[in-house]
């Protein structure tokens, strides 16, 4: 889906960018942490990549505009809502309010995505792509706390249906490869 989109995706390792970016066609822009864009080469590279610098302790008032701006240009933007990456296990961590008043205020549409696991160098990942949704029930009303903490309840829950739905994808896929295995094999000893 391309124009006015936000991709929300759990988070893992820093390389999870460039598999999320590599699932859409036409340049994705995500939000990074400032410390990325410190170094001139470093911070041009990833605003080439379509990196938008942002502040994580307080109001960051000029990636808000940023971000508002490549939605209200019909672009797509990616954000790792839990705002930090998960080095410990795979469970959805708490999601943090600005990527759904970001879709809020631009009336765009959220695409939920599942990274299975820490990614590996020359090895296969899988990254689930959930049913897309919007906000379009909550549209005039005001955007306050309470709205915006149910909006990153409401992600949060899609996040973890996600989720779900892509560890049975898994187990289905392991135990078809399990029978096709025994099968196989039991087909060699009747010989």
């Amino acid at each position: 889906q391309d124009g006015n989109t936000v991709v929300i995706c759990n988070h893992m390792c820093k390389s999870d960018i460039f598999y999320v970016g590599y699932l859409f066609k036409g340049k994705t822009y995500y939000l990074a942490k400032k410390e990325w864009f410190n170094k001139k080469l470093r911070g041009w590279l990833f605003r080439q990549l379509g990196g938008i610098p942002v502040e994580r302790e307080g109001a960051d008032v000029q990636s808000v505009k940023n971000s508002l701006r490549v939605l209200k240009d019909n672009k797509r933007l990616c954000i790792f809502p839990e705002g930090t990456r998960n080095k410990h296990d795979n469970e959805i961590m708490p999601v943090h309010g600005g990527a759904g008043m970001l879709a809020f205020k631009t009336g765009a549409k959220i695409i939920p995505l599942n990274i299975h696991a820490h990614a590996k160098f020359m090895h296969k990942n899988d990254i689930y792509v959930g049913e897309p949704f919007d906000f379009s029930e909550f549209q005039g009303q005001k955007l306050d706390a309470e709205l915006n903490r149910k909006l990153a309840d409401i992600m949060y829950e899609k996040l973890c249906e996600t989720k779900a739905e892509h560890d049975k994808f898994l187990e289905e896929k392991a135990a078809a490869k399990a029978d096709k295995k025994r099968a196989k094999k039991s087909g060699k000893i009747a010989k």
